[in-house]
C-alpha cells in the first residue's frame, strides 16, 4: 500500500547581494608638451582600444569623466586629483595557512589602499539550495614575526557568483621599509559545496600631492571599474607637440603665403621637414639640449617642406600630401640614427656642410659639377654594382594604419617585371612615422625602383674641383672609356661662338656641348657647325674659363647623371668622390599611378581579438608553486572568453577555459612549462590566434664569469648568464679585497635585476667580486671573478711641452688652455703636464713666457718654476720628477724603472723586455737569461738551466 501524503520542491537559490563596484582614478603621461591636444574629444579617447565616444554620438562607456592639460610651463594641476596612486597587481589566492606578504620601500608614500575580495562566494546544501555564506579576512602590517592587524575585511552571510573586491586604506604608516599582509582567517573550503576562495587583487601606494607637472602634456581619467575586468589599456588619438614654423604657413591648408623672411611661429604641423627642425633646436627635449643653437640651414629645410606639402595620388582616386610624419618617440635612442629616421620620411640624408647642419634630398634638381676624364686625376673612373642578393624585387612595408584601429599592417610592394627576370627578393622595412598605405606605398616602390634604376656607384680623385659640390648633388660624368668616344675634354681657347677643344671630335645635326661657366652654372649649347677637327662653333657665345670642361653629347653618345653620396680627402691634398648613379624620372615614377581597392568586405568585429602582453609570474606556494598568467586583447567583444593549455615538460597539465584575463595556477612543481591562450567566442565557437610563452621554474643557473667595466674611480660589474633568465631572477653582489673574502661573503653591496655599480673603489686597486642569481625557486652557486681600476690619469700627454703664441700669454682660462693644448699637439694633457706658452721677437729671442702646471682637473701655478738650470747640491725630493728629455746622473738608486710597459727592471734587478703585444720576449733575472718568441715559445736559456 503506498503513502497517502508527500511533499517535494525544487531547490531554492539565494539572490546575489554583493556588487563590486569601484571608482578608478588614473593620470597619464602623454608627452612632452606643449602639444595641440586630443582629437575629436571623448572620440579620440580609448578603453581596451575601444573608443568612449562612437562616430555616431552614441557612448560605448558611461560615466567617464575625462580632463587633460597640454603641458605648458605655467600650467596648473588637473582638477580632482590631489593625490598621486600607483597600483601595484598581486593578483594572488590568499589561502589560511599562506597568507601573502608584501615590501613597501618608498619613504613618500602617504597611506595605502588594498583590494581583495572574493572570486566568487557561496554554499550548497546536500538538498541543492544555493545559500549565503561569510568569509574573513585580516590586513596587516609588521615585519617577521611581529604583525599587527590593521583592518579586517569581513563578508557576512553574502552570495556572489562572480569576484568581488573591496578596498580598505591604511593610515598611520610605520617608518619604511616595512611589510603588509593579507591573511585568511576562514578556514579553506574543502568541499566542492562551499566556494569562497579569496583573493588579494592590488595594493596602491597614494602620495597626498597636487602636482602640476610643467612641460608635460597630461589627461586624467575616472570611471566606474565595474565595466572592466582590471585596469583598462588607454589610448590617446591627440595632435602632439606644437612645433616651430614658418610665420607664412598655414599648417592645416598647407599653403605658403608671401615672401618667407625667416622668422618663426609655433604651432602643430605633421610636416616632417619642420618637426626634424623643432627636434634639432628644441633645447628640452632636441638637439639644442646637448650643444645649444647650432646653424641649421632652415631655407633648405623650407623647401623640402614645401615639397612633403605637394599633392599627390593616394591609391584611392584622391590626393594627399607627398609625406607626413605622426610618430611618438618613447625611448631614447642614438641621435644620428633618429635624425636619419626623420630625414628617411621625406627621402633625405643629413649632412654638415662645414657651417652648418643641412639636409639633402633624393628628387630631381639641376647639375652642378662636370666630371670627364680629362679633369679627375689619372683620367680614371672606377666602377662597381651591387649584387644581385641586394637588389630587392619586392618590399613589405610596416606602417600604422588608421582604418584598422591604428594597428601596425604592412603594405606589400612588387615590381613584377624584376621578379620574372631576377626571382622573389623582399625587403622589410619600417615606414618611420607612416600613418598612410599610399604614403608606405611610395616608400616601398622608392626603394625597388631605387635599386632597379640605380644600380651603379662611380668613385674618382679630383683636384679642389670636388670644393664645388656637396654629398647629394648632382653631378655630370662622360667617360671617354665607358663611352667609347672622345666626347669629354677641357676648352683650349673661345673666341666668341667659336671653341677650341683639346682632343678631335665628331658632331651631327643634333650635338650638345655642356660646360660649366665663370659663375659656375651648367649650360648646354647646340653645335651649329665645325671649322676643324677640334674646333666647333656654336649658336651663342659662351662665358668660360679656358681649360674648363666640356662634354659633347648626340643621338649616339650621352653624358650620365650620378648623386655624390660622400667626400673625403686624401693625403695628398686631392679629394676622392664618391657617387651613385642617378635617374630624374624615378620621382614621377614613384609619386604617382598607385590604385588601391577598399576591402568592404572585412569587419574588425567579426575576428576574435588576439592576445597581447602574455606575462607570467611565478611564486613560491607552499612546498610547490603558483604561477599567475596575465594577457590583454586589443579590443573587447561580447561573448568573449579565453581557452588556455598548460603543459609541464611536454605533458598536459590543465585545459581550461575562463573568462577573465588572468588566471592562477596553484600547486605546480618545478619543471619546463608552456603556457597557451587564445580567444574563444561562447556564441559560435570561433577560436581567435593561440599565443604562447615558456617559463621554467628552477634555482637558477650559476653565471659562467663577470663582465667588468672600470674607470679609476668605478668598477660595473654584469653576471654573464648561460641562459636567458626568468622568474623574476635577480642578483646579489658580494665584494672582497681578496678571493676568500668574496667567498666568505660577508662585504654584500645589494641585489639588482641586471647589472651593478661599485663607486667605493680606489684608482690603480684590484677588487674581487662573487655574484649568486636568485629567483623563487632558489639560489645559484657563487660566481667570482676579479677587476683592476684604472689610473687616476685624464690624458695621453705627460712632461714639459712649449707652445709658441702671438703674445706668450698663458690663457686665463683652464678649458681654453687645455683646447690650446689638444689643438697644437693632437692629445689631451694628464697630470702634472707642464706647459710654457711663449713669443718671440723677429730675431727668434723669447720676449714673453709664462708657463703652468695640470693637476688633472685645471691649470695651475706651480710653486717654483725655472725656465734655465738648476744646480742643487744636495737632494731633491718629490713624489715623481717630470722631465722635457732627459735626466742625467752618474747614480740612479731605488724604486723601478718602466718604460711604457717595454722595458722594466723591478726593485730586485730583474729585467724584463716585452714584445709590442705585451708578451715577454727576454728575461734576465737571478744569473739566468731566458729569450722568449712571439708565440711565448722559450728559444735560449744563458746561465742557471735548472729554473
Amino acid at each position: 500500500m503506498g503513502k497517502s501524503s508527500g511533499s517535494a520542491k525544487t531547490p531554492s537559490i539565494a539572490a546575489d547581494n554583493l556588487e563590486s563596484k569601484q571608482r578608478l582614478s588614473i593620470i597619464d603621461i602623454l608627452g612632452e608638451g606643449q602639444i595641440e591636444g586630443p582629437v575629436g574629444g571623448l572620440k579620440g579617447v580609448f578603453l581596451n582600444k575601444t573608443p568612449i565616444e562612437a562616430d555616431d554620438g552614441s557612448y560605448n562607456f558611461n560615466g567617464v569623466e575625462v580632463e587633460w592639460v597640454a603641458g605648458t610651463q605655467a600650467q596648473e594641476p588637473l582638477n580632482g586629483f590631489s593625490e598621486t596612486q600607483n597600483e601595484v597587481p598581486v593578483s594572488l589566492e590568499v589561502k589560511n595557512n599562506t597568507p601573502i606578504v608584501r615590501t613597501i620601500t618608498d619613504p613618500n608614500v602617504d597611506r595605502i589602499r588594498i583590494t581583495a575580495g572574493v572570486s566568487a562566494l557561496y554554499a550548497q546544501t546536500n538538498s541543492g539550495d544555493v545559500v549565503r555564506t561569510s568569509v574573513k579576512m585580516a590586513v596587516q602590517i609588521g615585519a617577521g614575526n611581529n604583525w599587527t592587524t590593521k583592518k579586517t575585511i569581513e563578508l557576512t552571510d553574502k552570495k556572489t557568483r562572480s569576484q568581488y573586491l573591496t578596498s580598505v586604506i591604511l593610515d598611520d604608516l610605520p617608518a619604511t621599509p616595512f611589510n603588509i599582509r593579507v591573511m585568511r582567517l576562514t578556514v579553506d573550503s574543502t568541499s566542492d559545496l562551499l566556494v569562497n576562495n579569496t583573493v588579494w587583487a592590488s595594493y596602491t601606494e597614494i602620495y597626498d600631492a597636487k602636482l602640476a607637472y610643467p612641460n608635460t602634456a597630461l589627461v586624467g581619467l575616472r570611471f566606474d571599474s565595474s565595466q572592466f575586468n582590471g585596469v583598462p589599456s588607454r589610448t590617446y588619438l591627440v595632435k602632439g607637440i606644437m612645433c616651430k614654423i614658418p610665420d607664412n604657413y598655414d599648417p592645416i591648408t598647407r599653403l605658403y603665403s608671401g615672401l618667407w623672411l625667416g622668422e618663426f611661429k609655433t604651432a602643430w604641423t605633421d610636416n616632417p621637414a619642420w618637426i626634424f627642425y623643432d627636434l634639432m633646436t628644441s633645447t628640452r627635449y632636441g638637439m639644442a639640449s646637448r650643444f645649444g643653437h647650432f646653424p641649421i640651414d632652415k631655407f633648405t629645410l623650407y623647401s623640402i617642406a614645401k615639397y612633403c606639402d605637394e599633392m599627390v595620388d593616394d591609391g584611392f582616386g584622391g590626393l594627399e600630401p607627398r609625406f607626413t610624419c605622426n610618430c611618438h618617440i618613447t625611448q631614447q635612442s642614438q641621435a644620428y640614427d633618429l635624425i636619419s629616421k626623420f630625414c628617411s620620411i621625406f627621402r633625405s640624408l643629413p649632412v654638415w656642410d662645414g657651417v652648418q647642419l643641412t639636409a639633402v634630398i633624393d628628387r630631381p634638381s639641376d647639375t652642378v659639377a662636370v666630371y670627364t676624364n680629362a679633369n679627375i686625376v689619372e683620367g680614371k673612373f672606377s666602377y662597381s654594382s651591387a649584387a644581385m642578393k641586394d637588389r630587392h624585387t619586392a618590399a613589405r612595408v610596416k606602417y600604422v594604419d588608421p582604418n584598422f584601429g591604428w594597428e601596425a599592417v604592412t603594405e606589400y610592394v612588387a615590381d613584377d617585371e624584376s621578379i620574372q627576370r631576377f626571382g622573389l627578393n623582399i625587403l622589410n622595412v619600417e615606414g618611420f612615422g607612416c600613418t598612410s598605405r599610399g604614403q608606405a606605398h611610395r616608400v616601398g616602390k622608392w626603394l625597388i625602383k631605387t635599386e632597379k634604376h640605380e644600380r651603379q656607384t662611380v668613385s674618382f680623385s679630383v683636384g679642389r674641383d670636388g670644393l664645388r659640390h656637396l654629398p647629394g648633388d648632382i653631378i655630370e660624368i662622360l667617360d671617354n672609356d665607358y663611352a667609347g668616344v672622345q666626347s669629354g675634354g677641357r676648352i683650349k681657347a673661345i673666341d666668341g661662338k667659336i671653341i677650341e677643344l683639346d682632343r678631335d671630335v665628331e658632331i651631327n645635326d643634333n650635338s650638345y656641348i655642356s660646360y660649366q661657366n665663370i659663375h659656375a652654372e651648367i649650360l648646354k649649347v647646340k653645335v651649329s657647325s665645325q671649322k676643324s677637327a677640334n674646333t666647333i662653333v656654336l649658336d651663342d657665345d659662351i662665358n668660360a674659363d679656358e681649360w674648363s670642361t666640356w662634354i659633347l653629347t648626340n643621338n649616339a653618345v650621352s653624358s650620365r647623371l650620378f648623386k655624390a653620396i660622400s667626400i673625403t680627402e686624401n693625403d695628398d691634398g686631392s679629394l676622392s668622390v664618391t657617387a651613385l648613379e642617378h635617374n630624374p624620372v624615378k620621382e614621377s615614377i614613384v609619386d604617382h599611378g598607385a590604385s588601391f581597392t577598399p576591402d568592404l568586405n572585412e569587419s574588425l568585429n567579426w575576428s576574435i581579438p588576439a592576445i597581447e602582453s602574455l606575462a607570467v609570474s611565478v611564486t613560491p606556494d607552499s612546498d610547490l608553486y603558483q604561477a599567475v598568467l596575465t594577457w590583454s586583447t586589443p579590443r573587447t567583444m561580447s561573448n568573449l572568453e579565453f581557452q588556455v593549455t598548460i603543459l609541464r615538460n611536454g605533458k598536459l597539465v590543465s585545459r581550461q577555459t575562463v573568462p577573465d584575463r588572468v588566471i592562477t595556477i596553484n600547486n605546480i612543481d618545478e619543471g619546463h612549462y608552456t603556457a597557451s591562450i587564445r580567444g574563444i567566442s561562447t556564441e559560435d565557437g570561433r577560436l581567435g590566434n593561440e599565443s604562447t610563452v615558456t617559463f621554467t621554474i628552477a634555482a637558477p643557473s650559476t653565471p659562467t664569469q663577470l663582465a667588468f667595466s672600470v674607470t679609476s674611480n668605478s668598477v660595473t660589474i654584469k653576471p654573464l648568464m648561460p641562459s636567458n633568465v626568468g622568474l623574476g631572477t635577480t642578483f646579489e653582489y658580494y665584494k672582497g679585497t681578496t678571493l676568500a673574502e668574496v667567498k666568505a661573503m660577508t662585504n654584500y653591496l645589494g641585489r639588482t635585476s641586471n647589472s651593478l655599480i661599485d663607486a667605493d673603489v680606489q684608482a690603480s686597486t684590484t677588487y674581487y667580486y662573487g655574484v649568486i642569481a636568485v629567483n623563487a625557486a632558489g639560489r645559484s652557486g657563487l660566481c667570482t671573478g676579479s677587476a683592476v681600476t684604472e689610473s687616476d690619469s685624464v690624458g695621453t700627454a705627460g712632461g714639459i711641452f712649449r707652445i709658441k703664441t702671438d703674445d706668450g700669454i698663458f690663457p686665463t682660462n683652464s678649458d681654453n688652455a687645455t683646447e690650446l693644448f689638444h689643438s697644437v699637439l693632437g692629445m689631451y694633457p694628464s697630470r702634472d703636464t707642464v706647459l710654457i706658452v711663449y713669443a718671440t721677437d723677429e730675431s727668434n729671442n723669447i720676449t714673453k713666457s709664462e708657463a703652468k702646471m695640470y693637476d688633472g682637473a685645471k691649470w695651475v701655478t706651480p710653486a717654483l718654476f725655472l725656465n734655465g738650470d738648476l744646480i742643487a747640491e744636495g737632494t731633491i725630493s718629490g713624489d715623481r720628477l717630470v722631465a722635457y728629455t732627459e735626466i742625467k746622473a752618474p747614480v740612479i738608486k731605488g724604486g723601478e724603472i718602466n718604460i711604457n710597459d717595454r722595458f722594466v727592471v723591478d726593485r730586485n734587478g730583474s729585467v724584463t723586455i716585452s714584445y709590442q703585444d705585451g708578451s715577454a720576449g727576454t728575461i734576465l733575472k737571478d744569473g739566468t737569461i731566458k729569450i722568449f718568441d712571439e708565440k711565448g715559445y722559450l728559444v735560449v736559456q744563458i746561465g742557471n738551466l735548472e729554473v
